[in-house]
């Protein structure tokens, strides 16, 4: 085989699980996709796919594609090795958290601009349960989000965490002194999504508490909890780095909530492993040295 390009579609079909969506996916034709893996067939002297409703490997296209993945993976890592990071071209689909792009996300386009000025960038935010699902079908190339992506494909790394807080309106007229919850549910409690990780901890937490009339509200926008509460209509809890400066001009006050703990958030940067993950593998590095995680 003159490169690795016929590899490199045999893992698309069945990563895909077809030559059109392969084919949309190498921006060529599903007749040039079929070429290429005819071609391969010739050579090697074997059948790599069984044709049928479902496109499925044979014995030998299994075996093919171990060894595929494994070629691939290797240029991947010798890119991220010695490629000149000006090189780098090409569409970058960035999905990231509300959090991160008040927070990293202004640094992260900065660096990238300065260091690897071919790459475009398209940024979507959006909260973590659909970043993980533009993740897994292709829809972005790289995600920063709370957790975790769970795909066999996906390659997870801690990038930093941030803790949670209860923010106010001074005009509430709370007191100054450490509160129990139960001095808070005449407002409600605005928070994350219902479909969050962080709401779905919250709500444990109120439980265990174990005081009646908890009103948890959801809202996939930081800026619509902060505009609420300053509003005096909830009361928020959200990272409280995202709240910097209402905190510091006084128009959000922190509560100390004495009986519930609330937990810190971890975000982390993923990425599908895939044959075109080198300019994502980059830039995740390049997010975690920003964000200072540990190596």
């Amino acid at each position: 085989m003159r490169d690795l390009r016929s590899l490199e579609t045999v893992i698309w079909v069945v990563r895909l699980g077809g030559f059109r969506a392969a084919a949309a996916r190498l921006n060529t034709t599903q007749s040039a996709v079929s070429a290429r893996v005819a071609q391969l067939e010739q050579e090697l002297g074997i059948r790599i796919f069984q044709r049928g409703a479902r496109v499925t490997l044979t014995a030998e296209g299994s075996a093919l594609l171990r060894y595929a993945e494994q070629m691939v993976d290797l240029r991947e890592e010798m890119l991220r090795a010695i490629a000149d990071p000006a090189a780098m071209r090409g569409l970058l689909r960035i999905g990231i958290s509300e959090t991160l792009a008040h927070t990293l996300l202004p640094r992260l386009v900065q660096r990238i601009g300065a260091a690897h000025p071919g790459i475009v960038l398209d940024m979507v935010v959006d909260i973590t349960p659909a970043l993980r699902q533009h993740l897994v079908a292709g829809h972005i190339d790289i995600a920063m989000l709370a957790g975790t992506v769970d795909d066999p494909r996906a390659v997870n790394q801690p990038l930093c965490s941030y803790p949670l807080g209860w923010l106010a309106s001074p005009g509430l007229g709370l007191p100054d002194r450490p509160l129990r919850l139960s001095e808070l549910t005449r407002w409600p409690i605005l928070s994350f999504s219902h479909d969050t990780e962080v709401s779905a901890a919250l709500r444990g937490l109120f439980a265990d508490a174990g005081v009646p009339g908890v009103r948890l509200w959801g809202s996939t926008s930081i800026a619509t909890m902060a505009e609420l509460a300053r509003a005096g209509v909830c009361i928020s809890v959200v990272q409280l780095v995202a709240a910097e400066r209402d905190l510091a001009e006084g128009r959000l006050r922190r509560l100390e909530v004495e009986d519930v703990a609330l937990p810190d958030v971890g975000f982390h940067v993923a990425y599908i492993r895939k044959p075109d993950s080198h300019v994502a593998a980059t830039i995740a590095a390049l997010a975690r040295d920003l964000a200072g995680a540990p190596d």
